[in-house]
């Protein structure tokens, strides 16, 4: 071999590396150009579930607009009493406000059936005997005081002296979940 094949063979090897460089370049050129689009398909993709959700999100907020607002409403009263003695204690304190004869109290945590948000609710069992008007006026006024107690069971009957009215009352306080 002369000199001028041994040149050959060197430009030869130099031609066969371009072609082998620009080959890579350009595959790594595809892939990246391929992972771009990609990218691009999946930022549209998220673009759109993007709107979807803000649309669905903008429904429930106009659906759950009057809850919001009752709840916002009403959320000052369940927070003050949250928790099965707080309830006790507040029940029992408007009966000594009222100066009330009570014969029997007893208060037990119950349950709330289908209701996530208020799990249980702070039951209590009260028998009186007093005056009729002043029962009936506690009685009214508890849910002035106390809006959040529901009164389960009422019954009356006929006092011991002549003005005075047996109640025995079963009243439910809800305790709202922390």
């Amino acid at each position: 071999m002369n000199n001028k094949h041994v040149s050959c063979a060197i430009v030869a090897v130099f031609i066969l590396v371009l072609v082998q460089v620009t080959l890579w370049v350009q595959g790594n050129r595809t892939k990246v150009q391929n992972q771009a689009r990609a990218a691009q398909e999946a930022e549209t993709a998220a673009m759109t579930a993007l709107n979807l959700e803000r649309t669905q999100l903008g429904t429930l907020r106009k659906q759950s607009a009057d809850l919001i607002e009752f709840l916002r409403i009403w959320q000052p009263y369940f927070s003050g009493i949250d928790n099965p003695q707080s309830a006790e204690v507040n029940l029992s304190m408007l009966i000594k406000e009222a100066n009330l004869v009570n014969l029997a109290q007893r208060f037990d945590p119950v349950p709330v059936k289908g209701n996530a948000s208020i799990p249980t609710a702070q039951r209590a069992f009260l028998t009186f005997e007093d005056d009729y008007s002043r029962l009936m006026n506690w009685l009214g006024d508890l849910e002035v005081k106390m809006p959040t107690i529901r009164t389960s069971s009422v019954r009356l009957s006929k006092g011991t002296r002549a003005n005075d009215l047996r109640m025995e009352v079963v009243l439910d306080q809800p305790l709202l979940r922390k």
